[in-house]
């Protein structure tokens, strides 16, 4: 069992709003010197934060300059490309891989079929890969709005 001195070092240590381990939780259940010292520090804490943390008006100018400039950010980060067309070059892809495949003739060298087979999975798989990381936005999306119907299906 750690002595109060270690359990307050390690209770200081954590950051802010982090889960307090259950050792110390513990500690702090059976210990009334260490819980009123950490009573003490909460209250210390709570009394100091307001005059830290002042309301500022939403048309300050410097809130206005920041959003501003978030704004303008995430214009250029937009995707330039749209999703059919990411659809319609992929069809494209898979249709001239099977086309290819239809129309390779059995006699040439099998040993540049399956090279040309292994390039070709290569960029399809490059082509997805690259679809992807530039739509990453659309899929975070699309999980999130499917996470949240199963918590609301769960509450």
């Amino acid at each position: 069992m750690k002595n109060c001195n270690e359990v307050m070092e390690e209770y200081l240590s954590l950051d802010k709003g982090e889960r307090i381990p259950l050792d110390i939780t513990m500690h702090l259940l059976l210990c009334k010197n260490c819980r009123s010292q950490v009573r003490l520090l909460r209250q210390a804490e709570k009394s100091s934060v307001p005059d830290s943390c002042k309301q500022t008006a939403l048309d300050d100018a410097a809130i206005l300059a920041v959003m501003n400039k978030i704004t303008k950010k995430s214009d250029s980060q937009k995707n330039p490309i749209s999703l059919s067309k990411w659809v319609l070059g992929g069809i494209a892809m898979a249709l001239l891989f099977i086309v290819f495949s239809i129309f390779a003739k059995p006699g040439t060298n099998h040993f540049l079929t399956v090279y040309t087979y292994i390039e070709l999975a290569a960029l399809i798989t490059a082509y997805c890969a690259f679809f992807v990381k530039s739509n990453m936005d659309f899929f975070v999306k699309k999980i999130n709005s499917k996470l949240e119907k199963k918590e609301g299906l769960a509450i």
